[in-house]
């Protein structure tokens, strides 16, 4: 019994740690875009991207020390959730390549997202970043999701055979 109190307090510490540094990265890519926004609709998006990406690969890697391990109807649940899942990020990261190639035409709309004082130079700069980290965490994130109904499938297996490993 001591055993199971502690594997759990061992998954809940990894848990616990993992979102520690989930909340580092995130706050790490965030900060030098959140002071040139007013809007921050793109930046939402990258956060979620970056959680997505850290958890789904996480949960790649690492499956078995997550409370997910042994979790079996969640495991189908999540198998059969990705594909819509995948749509949707699909969707936000077009949406945001859409509204890049809006900018490269010269509509002027996406000044409203960046402060009034801010000059050409910083704006490009800054839209570069944020092009460079979205298209980074955004793919990713979507390939990881794509990735994991197929890893939930084989530990969904492993479990239901009893073969000892997740």
């Amino acid at each position: 019994m001591q055993d199971i109190g502690k594997l759990r307090l061992g998954k809940l510490t990894m848990e616990l740690i993992w979102w520690l540094i989930t909340a580092i990265v995130v706050i790490k890519v965030v900060q030098p875009l959140w002071k040139e926004f007013v809007r921050y609709d793109f930046i939402y998006e990258l956060i979620m991207f970056i959680i997505i990406f850290i958890t789904y690969t996480r949960y790649l890697f690492f499956i078995r020390y997550t409370f997910l391990a042994h979790a079996q109807i969640v495991k189908i649940i999540l198998i059969f959730l990705s594909l819509p899942f995948i749509f949707y990020l699909w969707e936000v990261f077009f949406n945001y390549q859409s509204f890049l190639e809006k900018q490269m035409e010269g509509m002027i709309e996406f000044e409203i997202y960046f402060r009034s004082d801010i000059n050409f130079v910083e704006r490009n700069e800054t839209l570069q970043y944020l092009s460079t980290m979205y298209n980074f965490f955004g793919c990713s994130s979507i390939l990881a999701v794509f990735i994991s109904p197929f890893r939930l499938l084989v530990s969904f297996w492993r479990v239901y055979n009893k073969t000892g490993r997740v």
